[in-house]
């Protein structure tokens, strides 16, 4: 019984912990950039530090700030996004009108 045990034990902490090594990273990665333009399904922007990104614009993605649909060039956005640039979150920034 002691011995069932044991495995029981082992496995129960093993598996779990193993099973997490192959899942994606759930952390976002955020960025402040620019939107340069469009291009199937990908939004081509530039980080503020002048790095050009592409970010995959799924479905999910959520989109705030924008009136009438699309953002278009010239935007200034911050986007919450995975290791793989799949964007997961969109904002429009707008400017404060000082």
């Amino acid at each position: 019984m002691a011995l069932l045990l044991a495995f029981y034990l082992i496995f129960s902490t093993v598996i779990p912990a193993s099973a997490l090594e192959d899942s994606p990273a759930t952390a976002a990665l955020v960025i402040k950039a620019d939107v340069l333009y469009w291009e199937e399904g990908e939004l081509v922007v530039k980080e503020f530090s002048g790095h050009e990104e592409r970010l995959k614009v799924t479905p999910e993605t959520k989109i705030e700030g924008v009136v009438g649909g699309r953002l278009k060039t010239g935007d200034k956005i911050v986007a919450q996004i995975t290791d793989d640039r799949k964007a997961l979150s969109i904002k429009l920034q707008v400017p404060d009108g000082r």
